[in-house]
């Protein structure tokens, strides 16, 4: 039959020599079990009951183990009471699923060296996930679907519809159980199974090829995008930084993957375009709760990625009493008269209305503008360090000294540097 000889074909090309089974009891996972036994494949059942659904959910662990003593397999049966966990710690009931299913299966995984799991998802799976990420608005890799195999993690009936599961199933007289929440409608999953798609379906019956096709062509191009954008991704997560030359020949479906990658939310996609032709020191900003960065900054060759609840932490000063001022001195270690100075040496980020007496110009001068005119980055002007003393800015630290107390051919001197010399 055409489902046993594509799992035999999917089966033969896998450099495994132990299968895992995510068995649920519906007919696609019971599917799955029946031909991975028939194959006479070493595996091992993995059932998850969240006790979510009382009786049923218990009928369903009953069906799988019942199957499992039957024909003699390992079985594996994980037990959480999901609604409680929830009740208690809050969150998606669908995404803290996902996480226990999958925290599970890794952990069985990680017990049997050059073993994979085996998934039941199915055509019609992939279909329905194209609508969902569309729908999401997610970016051409989320649209792509699943892949029949991702590194220890198969699909062998990706490519099987439902009708042909469920038909497989009656001829061979396997037993499964139809998990009734697949008909709520409180899931976006179910809203597009059971009332959206056949209702394009029957507008256009040739949809689901269309989709089907779509996803070829978005897996075809996946690999040479990501090929180009990582190169940029390393950039980013190396430097928080990017320049604007890096970007110059990227598209909009491209950039699309880069946010994707980054998990900033692509909503901030238009905005982060405008920054393009917006001055110097524009910025967006957004809430992230997944990943690293929530803010980007326009500087005057390139964009800073400010990471989320980035902290600022104030090194420590190195006060030593030398004999004398070196003739030569670098910008980060400062000398001065311990007479000129009035209470204790200390240091801290700027503030707002900070001004200081620096050498080589008359009068005094806002640090702020100081800052601005040794072109320091948008990104790094709130980590702008001054070393000061009760009454005055000593040092803009790395640009500038001020001339109220610097030493000049005195004996004893004041030498001020950072404890951490790596600080930038």
């Amino acid at each position: 039959m055409k489902i046993e000889h594509e799992f035999k074909s999917v089966i033969d090309s896998i450099e495994a020599d132990f299968f895992f089974i995510a068995c649920s009891g519906g007919v696609d996972s019971m599917v799955l079990l029946h031909l991975a036994k028939k194959a006479n494949l070493p595996i091992h059942v993995l059932h998850v009951n969240y006790n979510l659904r009382g009786s049923d959910s218990l009928a369903d662990a009953d069906l799988v183990k019942q199957y499992c003593i039957e024909n003699q397999l390992l079985i594996s049966i994980h037990e959480v009471n999901l609604k409680e966990k929830l009740l208690k710690q809050g969150g998606n009931l669908q995404n803290e699923a996902r996480k226990i299913r999958y925290d599970f299966f890794e952990s069985k995984l990680s017990e049997h060296q050059n073993s994979c799991l085996l998934l039941a998802h199915h055509l019609d799976d992939q279909i329905e996930t194209f609508w969902l990420q569309l729908y999401r608005g997610s970016g051409m890799k989320g649209m792509a679907g699943m892949n029949q195999k991702n590194v220890n993690l198969v699909r062998p009936l990706i490519n099987t519809t439902k009708a042909e599961l469920i038909s497989y199933a009656s001829i061979n007289n396997i037993s499964w159980r139809e998990d009734k929440s697949n008909s709520s409608l409180d899931y976006q999953r179910n809203l597009w199974r059971n009332e959206y798609l056949p209702s394009l379906r029957l507008e256009i019956p040739s949809i689901s090829d269309s989709v089907l096709l779509m996803q070829r062509v978005f897996n075809e191009n996946l690999d040479q995008i990501y090929l180009k954008i990582n190169i940029v991704l390393n950039e980013i997560k190396l430097n928080n930084y990017l320049t604007l030359s890096a970007l110059e020949n990227y598209n909009v479906g491209e950039l699309i993957e880069l946010f994707r990658s980054l998990s900033i939310p692509l909503n901030q996609l238009k905005p982060f375009l405008n920054l393009f032709n917006s001055q110097k020191g524009s910025k967006i900003k957004w809430s992230n709760s997944v990943g690293i960065y929530n803010e980007i900054i326009r500087e005057e060759k390139g964009f800073s990625f400010i990471k989320v609840n980035q902290k600022l932490e104030i090194p420590i000063l190195k006060i030593e009493l030398v004999d004398q001022r070196p003739e030569k001195f670098d910008k980060q270690t400062y000398y001065f008269d311990p007479n000129r100075i009035i209470g204790d040496i200390r240091i801290r980020y700027w503030q707002r209305g900070d001004r200081m007496n620096p050498i080589g110009i008359k009068g005094s001068k806002l640090v702020s503008d100081i800052i601005t005119d040794a072109k320091v980055p948008n990104a790094e002007r709130a980590r702008q360090l001054v070393i000061c003393d009760d009454h005055k800015i000593l040092a803009c630290f790395g640009l500038c000294v001020d001339r109220r107390a610097i030493a000049n051919d005195e004996r004893q001197v004041l030498k001020v540097s950072l404890k951490n010399q790596s600080y930038p």
